[in-house]
């Protein structure tokens, strides 16, 4: 089976046998989490191990399809590695836009992945999906360009008036697919500024920049698998102080949109605010 993996570094082998963390910190039915040491029980997909942030094996499941055990290689196992190295990891889609690094988080639905192709057919440059690396240092914080693909479902290629040419699905039982990029950065971004979606049920967009530990606060719930770092305390020390660095230098504005509107209204509330 032919895999690919969103970060260089990082070996990947198909195994027999599952090493699981000698002395998980964080233990719970199909997952178990050390600092160093990572397993995944994906029932019916496979299992995962990962260590140290440079290794990662696989034990597929009989009759799993590869489209599935990549899903999740890409993401909560991708998440691990990143922990492990303690290189930031936003649950969030970014591109590049009047050069300036654009990061959009947000919850389930919000719209993070549609708001990121319509920029990127309005003049932006795709960085990541679902998933963006934040590298902090005493010289800036950048975007970490890793290897992905936008994931759009099936509605919303509809609604930014994109044609399914036979595009890839993310999983075979998924009317989600891979949207294929041809502009596509591939360099550490400068991140300017972090929009964090959510939806209501009334009319109009509600914009609220934040600052101070409200702007700490709603970035720390952003970090792609939060939950893995209850078994990851020193990762867990890192993040804290890298968010704290993050909040005095960049801007955070969260905005609510409804529930049923227009992607493009969306991308222009959000175009007011890059450009204020």
């Amino acid at each position: 089976m032919e895999i690919r993996f969103p970060f260089e570094g990082v070996e990947v082998a198909y195994s027999r046998n599952v090493v699981k963390p000698s002395f998980p910190i964080l233990s719970r039915p199909f997952l178990e989490i050390g600092e160093r040491e990572f397993y995944l029980d994906v029932r019916n997909v496979a299992q995962y191990t990962s260590a140290n942030g440079e290794e990662v094996h696989i034990i597929p499941y009989e009759g799993a399809d590869v489209s599935s055990i990549q899903l999740f290689l890409t993401g909560s196992v991708f998440g691990s590695i990143l922990h492990q190295r303690c290189l930031l990891p936003f649950h969030g889609s970014s591109f590049e836009y009047k050069g300036k690094g654009i990061v959009i988080c947000g919850t389930a639905g919000a719209g993070k992945s549609s708001v990121t192709a319509s920029f990127c057919q309005n003049g932006g440059r795709f960085i990541n999906d679902d998933i963006t690396p934040i590298k902090v240092s005493d010289s800036g914080m950048t975007i970490v360009p890793i290897k992905s693909r936008i994931k759009l479902w099936d509605d919303a290629l509809l609604k930014l008036k994109i044609e399914n040419e036979n595009f890839e699905k993310i999983r075979p039982t998924l009317n989600k697919f891979y949207l294929p990029l041809q502009d596509t950065s591939t360099i550490e971004q400068q991140l300017n500024h972090v929009f964090i979606l959510s939806i209501h049920n009334k009319d109009g967009f509600v914009v609220n920049e934040l600052c101070g530990m409200a702007k700490h606060n709603a970035l720390r719930n952003q970090i792609y698998r939060k939950m893995y770092l209850e078994g990851m305390p020193e990762a867990e020390k890192s993040y804290f102080k890298q968010l704290f660095q993050i909040a005095k230098t960049i801007r955070v504005t969260q905005i609510t949109r409804p529930s049923i509107c227009n992607i493009n209204d969306v991308m222009d509330c959000i175009k007011k605010e890059i450009d204020r």
